[in-house]
């Protein structure tokens, strides 16, 4: 049950989001103009005054303008559209004729007087004089529409009523549903929005404490997708506030930007872009120059085009996800900070006075709706935002180094151009039959196991059959930045802004059927042979990157793990020869009867120790079965004389066809599997 409420919410803050992501792109066109037409600039720009230039910049203001005002039925709509499982395009059909329905059916009961209305706002919707329930009308209908339109766009009728049947019959049962709902809402309606109404009054008084609640949640929300629902319901309807009969924060803002005084907008700008802008400006960027700094010399490469494109999204665009999926899942502590951070972000500008509006925080925004805007206390974000930036680099640097953590990027992830190869496709294959495309088919357990395949601003949303055919490891090497699985049936996939690029090749590849064979071939580059390493020691087991010495974490004696004793028992991890003991006792070399060659390296610098806290119980040529004691240590004394227990188990000589694979990060006991030795 809790599985299926997290996919049904998670699904339907991706369908809010189309018609959110048209009001932003809105909101910057009526930005724009809106400056334009401010007396301040067309007295500094005489030109803009010209009768074709004010006419161009006039008629965009108000076309911009006039989108917000449809934004219920763009929610019912988009709903529709992105509930539905199969023909899309007919639930969306559906949503508009079961709002318009819902409009009609309340202003037929409103024209009965069957009762005192008197306390129902009625507005002029669509031509309908009928109860204005703001964006929830919208919702109600797509939600309605959607599972109308999945139950039924199926069904069959006998054949002399069988042209009613499938998907005609969806738009029948959608309007006689939506005539019901029509008419009863009117009666209950009252009751309801005064509910609403109180919330958002709740909301509002308990002041800045309830702004960095706010602004906590909807960081804290974002590895779920949930921050797009509670965005949603501050931006458009009463719990974001209510002004001259206008419900949500931001229908508020961008419908009376230009009149009402800004100063009436600072109850309402709280709740929108100003309270991201110090953390996406400013935070974000010093935290990817840290995980930059604090990145292997091997590995600065990657990491490097890794950050750069995901401050370029989070700075001017204010998308932030491809940064905080980065660091999320490996330093989960990290991210409760930020989200922290971002409560106190939201809190401050509002305590400030900020009155900078729209949906994100971006530098366009704060130019836009900061900047351009006379009044708005923009400098106060600069003012906040600096001591933002070195906050979030020492944090992140300090708690990066002392945890050893390092941002993987995937081997595979050299660029996109296999995503751009769409449409541009020869020998024999079809648009959408590229490599990319064909591994994230892969790695979500072929196409048999992908039910539906949807996309928001940086995340593949999909709907599977089957959980447990899942491949991370595949999907890694297409570049995701994390894997969220928000139920037993539904996977989201974050790749960034790329996002849409991937989602259109992977539809385009899920219908094409030659495709099938090239998916089992990406699903069978399995390894050839494996062989398993076990730890030698019982303690805390980590990816060798991790390991407190640069030579070790950069990998230049080789590949393998970092174990960190809790035990003083060093064992063989598997059958097999002492190759040599080194004099000063601290390392062992080791080759395995499969023919692994490896070093057990107790420490780091323990060679300085001249074998002092080491008891070694075997000789150079002696064969050992796993599990065999090797050697015995003095912990305490290693612990207070050398700078880290770490111990690396690394493999010297592999091949160009092998590579490690960590099997157990964590808590491990001597004998336990630790990692792989894959040969392709």
């Amino acid at each position: 049950m809790k599985s299926k409420i997290m996919k049904f919410f998670s699904d339907l803050g991706r369908s809010l989001m189309m018609p959110v992501a048209a009001l932003a792109a809105c909101g910057i066109i009526l930005g724009i103009t809106s400056a334009l037409l401010k007396t301040q600039v067309q007295d500094a720009v005489p030109f803009l005054t010209a009768s074709v230039p004010l006419f161009i910049i006039t008629t965009l203001n108000k076309v911009s303008g006039i989108v917000f005002t449809l934004l219920p039925v763009l929610f019912a709509i988009s709903i529709a559209f992105g509930l539905a499982k199969e023909d899309k395009g007919v639930a969306a059909f559906a949503g508009f004729i079961g709002y318009y329905t819902f409009l009609v059916a309340s202003s037929c009961m409103i024209s009965t007087g069957i009762m005192d209305f008197s306390a129902l706002k009625i507005s002029n919707i669509l031509g309908v004089d009928t109860v204005d329930m703001g964006a929830l009308a919208g919702i109600l209908a797509g939600l309605v529409t959607a599972k109308l339109h999945n139950k039924y766009h199926k069904v069959q009728f006998p054949a002399a009523i069988a042209f009613y049947g499938g998907k005609r019959f969806v738009a029948l049962v959608v309007l006689v549903s939506m005539t019901v709902i029509g008419l009863v809402m009117p009666l209950i309606w009252a009751p309801i929005s005064v509910g609403i109404d109180g919330l958002g009054r709740i909301i509002r008084s308990s002041g800045a404490f309830g702004v960095f609640i706010f602004g906590t949640l909807e960081r804290l929300l974002i590895p779920t997708g949930l921050h797009h629902v509670l965005n949603s319901l501050f931006r458009t309807t009463a719990i974001g506030g209510t002004y001259h009969g206008v419900e949500g924060c931001l229908n508020i803002f961008l419908q009376f930007l230009d009149q009402a005084p800004l100063s009436d907008m600072k109850p309402y700008t709280q709740f929108l872009g100003q309270g991201k802008m110090p953390y996406m400006l400013f935070g974000l960027p010093a935290a990817a120059l840290a995980i930059y700094r604090t990145t292997p010399q091997d590995k600065k490469a990657k990491v490097k085009a890794l950050m750069i494109a995901g401050v370029a999204a989070c700075f001017v665009s204010g998308i932030t996800e491809p940064l905080e999926f980065s660091f999320m899942f490996i330093a989960p502590a990290l991210f409760v900070f930020h989200a922290i951070m971002g409560g106190i972000s939201f809190m401050l500008m509002s305590l400030l006075g900020v009155i900078v509006g729209n949906t994100g925080g971006g530098f366009i925004d704060f130019l836009l709706w900061g900047v351009f805007q006379p009044g708005s206390h923009w400098y106060w974000v600069i003012v906040v935002g600096i001591p933002y930036a070195f906050i979030y680099y020492f944090v992140f640097k300090w708690y990066l180094s002392r945890k050893k953590i390092v941002v993987s990027v995937s081997d595979d992830d050299d660029d996109d151009s296999d995503a751009e190869a769409d449409g541009k496709t020869n020998e024999g294959k079809k648009s959408g039959s590229n490599k990319t495309a064909l591994q994230v088919i892969a790695g979500l357990g072929g196409m048999a196991n992908i039910v539906v395949v949807n996309n928001c601003i940086s995340r593949l949303r999909v709907d599977v059959k089957d959980m447990s055919l899942i491949d991370e490891e595949i999907l890694k090497k297409t570049g995701s930045l994390g894997i969220v699985k928000t139920s037993d049936t539904h996977i989201q996939v974050v790749y960034g802004p790329k996002v849409e690029k991937i989602a259109d090749a992977v539809r385009a590849a899920l219908n094409d059927k030659d495709c099938a064979a090239e998916v089992e071939k990406v699903q069978e580059e399995k390894p050839k042979s494996t062989v398993i390493i076990s730890s030698p020691m019982t303690g805390l087991s980590e990816d060798l990157s991790k390991a407190p010495d640069e030579a070790f974490a950069n990998k230049l004696m080789g590949d393998g793990a970092v174990v960190t004793p809790k035990d003083g028992t060093v064992v063989a991890p598997d059958d097999g020869t002492v190759l040599f003991v080194f004099d000063k006792k601290h390392a062992i070399g080791f080759a395995t009867d499969s023919g692994v060659s490896m070093i057990i390296h107790v420490g780091i610098d323990t060679v300085k120790l001249d074998g002092k806290g080491f008891d070694v119980k075997v000789e150079t040529g002696a064969h050992v079965n796993k599990g065999d004691v090797l050697m015995q240590l003095d912990l305490d004394f290693l612990r207070e004389n050398a700078p880290s227990i770490a111990s690396p188990v690394i493999c010297t000589e592999l091949k160009e066809n092998q590579s490690i694979r960590l099997i157990n990060e964590g808590e491990i006991k001597a004998g336990e599997p630790l990692f792989a030795v894959d040969t392709y």
